[in-house]
């Protein structure tokens, strides 16, 4: 399990540690219908968030704290990338995602993908989720579970840190200067 690693580079603030457990590699398609790589966003620093957007809480909770940093930092956002990446494939379309993420902020770009690659971009970040699916004949969502990690990512796509659920803007902000 890979779980105990990235919790030990997080006790320990060993970004060695954690660079081998996050990688950050990813190719999927963007809000747009774009295919886009990590190498897309090359030259500005990045906030990655996995989730979905059904998600009651998690998600939009943390999606509005990173607007709210990128708000605070002004005219030095433009050098920094917000991505929302989806792990509900079966409902959140490029065209769901376009809708969602331009109720949070305009520069957040919503990702998805295929199966196989949605689990190859989790396996990247070293996160988890899961989709089951709800029961035969039940007209209730499909239950989504996901991590709640919010990744900051170097300007090559190169792991710098990590906040865990509940950062609130001010904090991702002053991080976020330290490196711009």
């Amino acid at each position: 399990m890979r779980w105990p690693l990235i919790l030990l580079a997080l006790v320990c603030g060993s970004t060695g540690i954690a660079e081998d457990v996050v990688k950050g590699d990813f190719e999927l398609l963007d809000h747009h219908g774009e295919a886009v790589t990590e190498r897309s966003f090359d030259g500005k620093l990045r906030l990655v968030f996995f989730g979905f957007t059904q998600c009651p809480d998690v998600c939009p909770t943390t999606l509005l704290e990173v607007a709210h940093a990128m708000r605070r930092l002004g005219e030095d956002a433009v050098n920094v990338q917000p991505i929302f990446i989806s792990v509900d494939r079966k409902n959140d379309t490029p065209e769901q995602l376009a809708r969602y993420v331009a109720a949070f902020h305009p520069s957040l770009v919503g990702l998805t993908g295929s199966k196989q690659q949605i689990d190859a971009v989790a396996a990247s970040f070293n996160v988890t989720y899961g989709v089951e699916p709800a029961a035969s004949g039940a007209s209730a969502p499909d239950s989504v579970f996901h991590s709640a990690y919010l990744f900051l990512m170097d300007r090559q796509g190169g792991f710098l840190d990590v906040f865990g659920y509940g950062t609130k803007a001010d904090v991702i902000a002053a991080r976020l200067r330290e490196y711009l």
